[in-house]
């Protein structure tokens, strides 16, 4: 029954056991659990979450909104079966849905992005039309980054 008895401070421990063992272990197992959180902190800081994708027409709105701060427009087209289609219009054995987005300047009524994306749903229609202007964001900040800094293509 004594072995089940933790031995106190007053008793001195097992034999060959120091409190400075104890608290050496205590303070490696912290400074590893401060490394993982600041390695988890730069993650996060770095790489900033991506949204969900749009599964409605309000996350769109939503969504478009943040992305385009000066305005935005879109026109959604279906097309039923046997309807005529532009001839630009993809290949597809189910009816297209064409999505067609504008994006504003400052300067009110200016369009500066014009672009058209098909899917063969408007929720589809709707999540490649954030994509496109989320990789356009993504492309502007590679571009200023690279004529910040003095690099081999300035040359």
């Amino acid at each position: 029954m004594s072995a089940l008895i933790p031995a106190s401070g007053v008793q001195g421990g097992p034999p060959g056991h120091s409190l400075s063992q104890d608290a050496l272990l205590v303070g490696l197992v912290i400074g590893a659990l401060a490394i993982i959180g600041l390695a988890i902190f730069v993650y996060l800081r770095r790489h900033p979450r991506r949204r969900g994708p749009v599964t409605d027409q309000w996350g769109a709105l939503a969504v478009m909104g943040e992305l385009c701060p000066h305005g935005w427009q879109a026109q959604v087209t279906v097309y039923g079966w046997g309807a005529p289609i532009p001839e630009d219009a993809p290949p597809a054995r189910t009816p297209l849905v064409e999505l067609e987005w504008k994006l504003f300047d400052e300067e009110p009524g200016r369009v500066v992005v014009a672009r058209r994306v098909w899917a063969t749903t408007i929720d589809e229609a709707l999540q490649a039309m954030v994509e496109d202007r989320q990789t356009d964001l993504s492309l502007e900040q590679i571009e200023r980054a690279a004529t910040e800094e003095d690099g081999w293509w300035n040359d």
